[in-house]
């Protein structure tokens, strides 16, 4: 058994331990987590064994401990993964913190939904394997969801229950196609950029190049000819003709000050303006 606990990473090690009822397994390394699986599945063989030579013990009605136990480990798991957990233990394990922000899958199975500029910070929420498969959650999806109370030697707040992925119930986004299986369509549904105001630039693209959703395009010009000015108006425009439309603008290495000008100019509840500035060091 310990050549195949060897093999399996860390954080599911501790995935592992936390569906065993262990606690206080966060803090510990790679081979004390080994030996604690191990003492532990050898304490479960035994118990087993006195189990089947005192059959009694076990089905006497609300006398038997090792059922009580169960039923505690069975409501701390429901808890920790987001699970269907009784209403009493949802209300003594939620933070009534509300976590809403996009979704990062690392390699070893958990995830983190990113808060700040898409970034790795100390406002992260962690989530849990179990709730990664069971939503069939990718990178890139907005979880909106409630965090569980938080204990003295955990970092990061976890991800109690979710309430909609990208918008959708939970139940119907488990159900979705992959983005990649999907098939791509020319877009059939307009933009109209100019929109009641006086932009001559935006009156010359509804007239020359229109746009619609799902449009791809590139601007191309020599340095100082107004490409930033041209994006802003059809952001604006955007913004104005379509309010329910959810706009990203993404800045990559640009001057601090532009990114100040384009959060300050473009605003709404459905903007973000997503940034890296060239003073930034690289990772």
């Amino acid at each position: 058994m310990r050549e195949k606990l060897e093999t399996l990473p860390l954080a599911q090690l501790r995935e592992l331990a936390k569906s065993q009822g262990l606690k206080g397994t966060s803090t510990m390394k790679k081979a004390e987590l080994i030996d604690l699986l191990i003492e532990q599945n050898e304490k479960d063989g035994k118990d087993n064994t006195a189990a089947e030579k005192k059959p009694e013990s076990h089905t006497a009605e609300g006398s038997g401990k090792p059922a009580d136990k169960q039923e505690e480990a069975k409501g701390e798991e429901h808890g920790q993964d987001g699970a269907e957990a009784l209403p009493e233990e949802k209300e003594m394990l939620d933070s009534g913190i509300v976590a809403n922000g996009i979704l990062e899958v690392m390699s070893d199975g958990y995830g983190f939904i990113r808060c700040e500029n898409y970034l790795p910070g100390e406002n992260d929420v962690y989530v849990a394997p179990s709730q990664i498969r069971r939503f069939n959650l990718k990178t890139g999806d907005i979880i909106v969801g409630n965090t569980r109370v938080k204990t003295g030697n955990e970092k990061f707040s976890a991800l109690l229950y979710v309430k909609s992925i990208n918008g959708m119930h939970p139940s119907e986004a488990a159900k979705r196609y992959n983005f990649e299986d999907m098939t791509p369509i020319f877009p059939n549904e307009r933009i109209h950029l100019e929109a009641g105001n006086n932009n001559i630039a935006m009156r010359i693209m509804d007239l020359i190049s229109p746009i619609g959703k799902g449009q791809r395009g590139m601007i191309v010009s020599p340095p100082k000819a107004g490409k930033t000015t041209l994006l802003k108006a059809v952001a604006k425009a955007v913004t104005k003709a379509n309010p329910e439309m959810h706009l990203i603008i993404l800045l990559i290495d640009e001057r601090p000050e532009e990114v100040t000008d384009i959060k300050e100019s473009i605003q709404g509840d459905n903007v973000e303006v997503i940034y890296s500035t060239f003073d930034e060091l690289p990772e």
